[in-house]
């Protein structure tokens, strides 16, 4: 969340560039937001995002992800087979976006056709959204946080902000046959030189 009040999804820290026709065969992340075809090694696309947002959504809405176990290959086993469960407190609307975007065959899941991204924009549970003004900033936020400048960090739990800031002791891998495709190289704060 921005000073004022916008809110970004962020946390790519293992994304792959591919063209619109390929597929990635990589299978890494957080198995709880993973989509089917990325546990069945079935090669996936930007569709298996679009799960994801899908499951983040869900945890926005109801406190957890709709596929949890203790067992990482019973989880996995969940989120291939299991028929979701939604909430009936959660609106009719929200329970269509939800099968929409949770749909474990991808090429049925909301934002997977031609339209993409705008098929998901467009439907009934963001009627409210104007989605241009939204990226212009132009939408009055309902919550704006009181910080005191860009490196505030007021509002975080001070188990984070308290933490020593420990050096990984992992070097960044740069070749190999587990990384192939991706590019991201950690940046070495140590090394930089000092602003002037």
């Amino acid at each position: 969340m921005d000073s004022d009040g916008h809110v970004m999804l962020t946390d790519f820290g293992l994304a792959k560039e591919i063209d619109e026709l390929s597929r990635s065969n990589s299978m890494c992340g957080t198995t709880e937001y993973m989509a089917p075809e990325i546990l069945m090694s079935k090669g996936h696309n930007k569709d298996a995002d679009w799960w994801s947002v899908g499951i983040l959504l869900y945890e926005m809405l109801t406190g957890q992800p709709p596929y949890t176990h203790a067992n990482r290959q019973k989880l996995q086993q969940r989120i291939i087979k299991e028929k979701m469960k939604l909430p009936p407190f959660l609106t009719s609307e929200a329970h269509s976006l939800l099968k929409g975007l949770l749909q474990k065959e991808p090429s049925k899941r909301l934002g997977s056709g031609p339209g993409g991204g705008d098929d998901i924009k467009s439907h009934k549970w963001f009627k409210q959204i104007n989605w241009k003004k939204l990226e212009l900033r132009e939408v009055q936020t309902k919550f704006k946080p009181e910080v005191s400048g860009e490196d505030c960090t007021a509002n975080f739990d001070k188990c984070w902000t308290a933490m020593p800031p420990d050096d990984s002791p992992a070097s960044t891998p740069t070749s190999g046959e587990h990384f192939q495709g991706y590019t991201y190289v950690a940046p070495n704060r140590w090394l930089s030189p000092e602003p002037t």
